[in-house]
């Protein structure tokens, strides 16, 4: 009895041993959501760290990919602030299409945790990561928030906690790069003008399952959201896209393409654009 006694309140002792706590900063609230930075650890590669930005949003409320389409905010993260940073990469889960009266928008609704590929310019040093966070959130109307959080990371050592693991499946989860006209059950296959204002963009997804396209300019702005596909008789998918002006961005094509889990994205080039009658 003695024996089992005191081995009853080892246990207890150390439930009462509070958990260690989530390599996170705190929340910074504004307008209907709330964002903090996330370490979660060693990124792919040898020299780099593993980051997350974590954003919440209230109930009904939405905020934008990083080219949010006919309406809305493009979100900008300024990590110059930082110490011990070489550069600071993030990385953008697919996002929601959303057609409305306004056109056709690209979001993320309740809420999303965006990946941040991390290279110090000492690996063997802490990283001080501050962020400077400038995007929008919507309800009816889009406000415009700014929010500033600052978080170390570790120089080395895996970083626990659920926090951490939605950063690395959201990294797991981001589009492939994958070139123009790659073979494969999800795949861009070919990009041509039409006539004097649309682009016709040929691609494969599994049967059965429902594709969404999103488009960028090469340089990341904004370009025609592509209309909702059609699929020939031989399973491909084909996309229109109209143009703005007669020609294709200068700066090219960033296509993604999602279908159920998977994602891929594909750089086209002005010379990749074929043109047709």
């Amino acid at each position: 009895m003695v024996r089992f006694c005191a081995l009853s309140w080892l246990m207890l002792a150390a439930a009462l041993v509070p958990a260690a706590a989530e390599p996170v900063s705190p929340w910074v609230e504004e307008t209907s959501s709330k964002i903090r930075l996330v370490d979660a650890g060693p990124g792919p590669a040898k020299a780099e760290r593993l980051a997350g930005i974590e954003i919440a949003l209230g109930e009904g409320w939405k905020t934008y990919w990083r080219q949010p389409g006919a309406t809305g905010v493009p979100p900008r993260f300024d990590f110059s602030g930082s110490e011990n940073v070489a550069a600071a990469e993030v990385a953008f889960p697919t996002p929601e299409r959303q057609a409305d009266e306004e056109g056709v928008t690209n979001v993320y609704h309740h809420g999303v945790v965006l990946p941040v590929i991390v290279r110090a310019k000492d690996p063997a040093a802490p990283v001080i990561l501050r962020l400077v966070a400038d995007y929008g959130v919507c309800e009816k109307i889009c406000v415009p928030v700014r929010a500033e959080t600052t978080l170390t990371l570790k120089a080395t050592g895996a970083a626990a906690g659920s926090t951490a693991e939605a950063v690395r499946a959201a990294l797991a989860g981001t589009p492939k790069q994958v070139s123009l006209g790659a073979s494969g059950p999800l795949a861009i296959r070919s990009v041509a003008k039409v006539g004097l204002e649309a682009l016709e963009i040929v691609a494969t997804a599994p049967a059965g399952m429902t594709a969404v396209l999103f488009a960028e300019a090469g340089d990341g702005s904004y370009a025609p959201s592509p209309d909702l596909p059609q699929r020939r008789g031989d399973g491909a998918l084909v996309f229109r896209m109209a143009l703005d002006e007669a020609q294709p961005p200068a700066s090219g094509l960033r296509l993604t393409l999602a279908a159920a889990e998977d994602a891929i994205e594909s750089a086209v080039s002005l010379d990749e654009i074929a043109s047709r009658p």
